[in-house]
């Protein structure tokens, strides 16, 4: 004792000692002020009877307490480590403290196994945090700690709860596997640089994120979450809840620019309310009503506080969905959702799917098609159908602007299911009485059957016939403008060959007896003339107009006409009301109301 001075390296490795012993060692290398100044201090595999009190001590060197066994505590609070401590499979049943320690290398807990409390709080770590594989009866308590290295938290085991809110974390961190038996897990006002792992974590009660920013990648895959997720945070990059589930209803409240719940399951349902993010929901399993909903306001926290979201100022603020493959769609909601590469194909109970507020899917190419002086009719399209216009195996002309062909020549799903998708998601439409909004996925139904028939067929050409007078009665302009066209010609072949030269005269003869007596008249009428010279006259405009009018609402005009104006205005009658109806019925179903 009499050779130990401030400063004083002390090698206690493979010792037992006394509490007492210990502290008459602290006495011995005690600055000025009173408080133990080491050098080095080895307690590697050492046994203490009674706590290991080194708070506000000062260590030049690591510490090595690797295996230490201690019937108490290890209490470093206030401690300055200036190269850091090795304190792994160390055995406190009391618990250890780290409270406003100064760490200046890593700290490192690993595989230890404490009683009653593990605390590392409004603490400085310039290198690595490692809590890997650390058990306690207790909580974990890591709140306000900075840690410059990265931080290795994963199979944490607390009977407890675990937090590590507040704290900054500028290397990445893994939380994988850890667990809490019977408490919550809380990252509230956390800031992490780096990629965040929660691979498997297992929580008991809640999990709580309020006002948390993720700077990079955040995996969720696999964990268990028995409670709430509590609060609003920020992922500034992607994060995943792949095959994660949640067995109590919850509400997700996150600005994010990719989420993926890939095979998640929502036992009870959930509230994905969002913000900036494009959404992936394949093979996730809906077990009550889930709603994703495109948060039009900046969350605000529990206390009043607006959260962040000044990381995300260069994403869009759409929400946008991506696909719903193998979803079933009966207990789904989207609510004001970018739709315009989202994936249905896989989905079922799609007509089930409810669309609310302002939803968008894609639309065709604007301009003309080709050479053509006609363009690409208005509607709403899925993504589907999108790839396949896109094919190679299409003509140029007609899958110019459809955007970047499928991986694939033969994508998946082929025409066959696209008919299918289309009138499922038109019957949803009409069961939700929007029968304006159903015509847009009846048109691509139409579309799909008519290209999924060949030219062999008769209803190819039916619906060939159906889609270029009407649009499939949707495009009252299509059907108007054939009714202009049909009227304008039956009018020009009216006054070139319908119309006779004159109208016909009546001519009496006959002898009238000397003596009186009966008379007998014949009449004769003379025969029509087939028009000559000026054949495009003001008056027989007028004619041909009559003609043509009445024709349109199905009536015959009177008028004599010659043999070729008779079958004229027999083909104009049949034609004209056909074009009529077609027209009145695309007005109806732009502007009916559900009943």
């Amino acid at each position: 004792m009499a050779q130990l001075a401030p400063g004083s390296d002390v090698h206690l490795e493979h010792t037992r000692i006394s509490e007492s012993h210990f502290e008459r060692i602290k006495q011995a290398v005690a600055d000025e002020e009173g408080r133990p100044h080491f050098g080095y201090l080895c307690l590697k595999k050492a046994e203490v009877e009674g706590s290991v009190d080194l708070a506000y001590a000062r260590f030049a060197e690591e510490v090595d307490c690797w295996g230490m066994r201690t019937s108490s505590y290890l209490d470093l609070e206030g401690a300055r480590l200036e190269k850091g401590i090795k304190a792994s499979f160390i055995k406190a049943p009391m618990g250890v403290d780290f409270y406003r320690a100064k760490v200046g290398g890593s700290l490192n807990l690993e595989g230890s196994e404490i009683g009653s409390r593990i605390r590392v709080a409004r603490c400085q770590i310039d290198g690595s945090f490692l809590l890997r594989g650390c058990r306690t009866d207790g909580d974990i308590e890591c709140y306000e700690v900075k840690v410059s290295g990265h931080a290795y938290l994963s199979n944490m085991e607390a009977v407890e709860n675990v937090s590590f809110r507040d704290s900054t974390f500028r290397s990445g961190v893994q939380f994988i596997y850890s667990k809490t038996t019977g408490g919550y897990f809380n990252v509230s006002g956390c800031d992490f640089t780096g990629l965040v792992e929660f691979e498997g974590l297992c929580v008991a009660e809640d999990f709580m994120w309020e006002g948390a920013t993720f700077r990079d990648e955040v995996i969720f895959d696999k964990g268990d979450i028995a409670g709430l997720v509590e609060g609003a945070c920020v992922f500034r990059s992607s994060v995943s809840f792949g095959r994660t589930i949640f067995r109590s209803p919850v509400m997700i409240r996150a600005c994010a620019s990719h989420v993926d719940f890939g095979g998640t399951r929502f036992e009870s349902g959930a509230t994905l309310l969002l913000r900036y993010a494009t959404v992936r929901m394949t093979g996730a399993t809906l077990g009550g009503p889930t709603s994703v909903i495109a948060a039009s306001r900046t969350f605000v926290g529990m206390f009043g506080d607006v959260l962040d979201e000044s990381v995300m100022s260069d994403s869009g603020e759409r929400v946008k969905l991506l696909d719903i493959g193998s979803v079933d769609a009966s207990n789904l909601t989207l609510v004001d959702v970018d739709l315009t590469n989202c994936r249905f194909a896989g989905a079922f109970n799609l007509d089930q799917l409810r669309l609310e507020g302002r939803w968008t899917f894609g639309a065709p190419p604007s301009g003309r098609i080709g050479f053509t002086p006609f363009g690409w009719a208005k509607r709403k399209v899925i993504e589907e159908e999108r790839q396949w216009r896109a094919l190679e195996s299409h003509p140029k002309y007609l899958r110019n602007g459809w955007g970047d062909p499928p991986e694939s020549m033969q994508p998946d799903p082929g025409v066959a299911a696209l008919m299918t998708i289309y009138q499922q998601l038109r019957k949803g439409r009409e069961d939700a009485k929007d029968e304006p909004g159903a015509n847009d996925f009846y048109y691509g139904e139409m579309e799909m059957r008519r290209h999924g028939q060949n030219w062999g067929m008769g209803e190819r050409w039916l619906r060939q016939a159906y889609w270029l007078l009407s649009g499939y009665g949707l495009r009252a302009s299509r059907a108007f403008g054939w009714l202009g066209a049909a009227m304008i010609i039956t009018i020009l072949l009216m006054m070139g060959i319908g119309l006779p030269l004159n109208s016909p005269s009546q001519k009496v003869t006959g002898a009238i007896p000397r003596g009186g007596g009966e008379v007998s008249l014949e009449v004769d009428e003379e025969g029509l003339k087939n028009p000559s010279g000026d054949w495009f006259t003001g008056k027989r405009l007028e004619k041909a107009l009559n003609v043509t009018l009445n024709s349109v609402v199905f009536r015959s005009s009177g008028q004599d006409l010659t043999t070729s104006g008779t079958y004229v205005e027999m083909v104009s009658r049949f034609s004209e009301p056909v074009l009529l109806g077609l027209g009145v019925l695309a007005i109806r179903g732009r502007l009916k109301r559900g009943s």
